[in-house]
């Protein structure tokens, strides 16, 4: 028997914002169930006997995410303090999508585009996961883009999603533009990107604080904890809030390993 995932100090920290979605259950053993589905990348067929039925968890999880329930978590974390938003950073990463992610239905809802953020690449099927994280490498805000969106046209979507807003905003070659570089300065951030040798408009170079943008590392190693959830390593679900719920819930579970556990 699975239970127990969740310990009384994480269940403390979700049952405010859980509870009044969908119909009177055991929501502590349904979210269980869907940590366990996050973290194993299984069928929602094959969820573990101990759990309730999956077509229960599957329902519950479906209510949750279109009613961003995780994007409201996510959001409270991000204002309890306990991260360093002055320095903030942002990145991508490709996710490979399985075959079994294809087939949606084009339009399904109004929020989901057609194409359900699903592109074709060099790898194949891919979605593309846009992160701006805080100084200590927590995530702040998650987007989704087709796998062969560039990372600038990225910038602008999760710069917008919300959350507390930098000071400093550190990011890579693939972010230097002189409109993203105009943009967080009107947003009253300064930008720390390092600028390219082959720019089509040949401008001076600007120096950058190698020691700030060293700090660049730590959403490498956010990236990295994200994906040690195999269900949003691999794309599995067909439309595009299920993939990215799946995104946020991984997100979640970096912040509450961080805090919520070590108070």
């Amino acid at each position: 028997m699975v239970r127990g995932r969740v310990t009384d100090e994480e269940w403390a920290f979700f049952a405010p914002f859980l509870v009044r979605v969908g119909p009177r259950s055991d929501h502590r053993l349904i979210l269980d169930a869907i940590f366990w589905i996050a973290r194993m990348g299984a069928l929602w067929r094959d969820l573990d006997a101990g759990f309730p039925k999956w077509t229960r968890v599957y329902r519950q999880f479906g209510r949750w995410t279109l009613a961003g329930v995780w994007d409201v978590i996510l959001d409270a974390l991000n204002e309890s303090g306990e991260g360093q938003d002055s320095v903030q950073m942002i990145d991508s990463t490709i996710v490979r999508a399985h075959q079994h992610s294809a087939g949606a239905k084009k339009g399904i809802r109004v929020s989901s585009p057609s194409h359900h953020d699903i592109g074709r690449s060099r790898g194949g099927l891919t979605t593309k996961i846009h992160l701006r994280a805080n100084g200590f490498g927590l995530p702040v805000a998650l987007v989704l883009t087709p796998g062969e969106a560039s990372d600038a046209k990225g910038y602008k979507p999760v710069t917008d999603e919300g959350g507390p807003a930098p000071r400093v905003l550190i990011a890579d070659k693939g972010y230097d533009s002189d409109a993203i570089r105009e943009d967080l300065r009107a947003r009253g951030a300064e930008p720390v990107i390092p600028m390219k040798r082959n720019r089509l408009v040949q401008v001076p170079q600007v120096p950058v604080d190698g020691f700030v943008y060293a700090l660049r590392n730590r959403i490498e190693r956010c990236f990295n904890r994200l994906k040690n959830a195999r269900r949003v390593a691999t794309r599995y679900d067909k439309t595009s809030e299920s993939h990215l719920g799946f995104a946020l819930i991984g997100a979640i579970r970096i912040w509450i390993r961080n805090f919520v556990n070590k108070a």
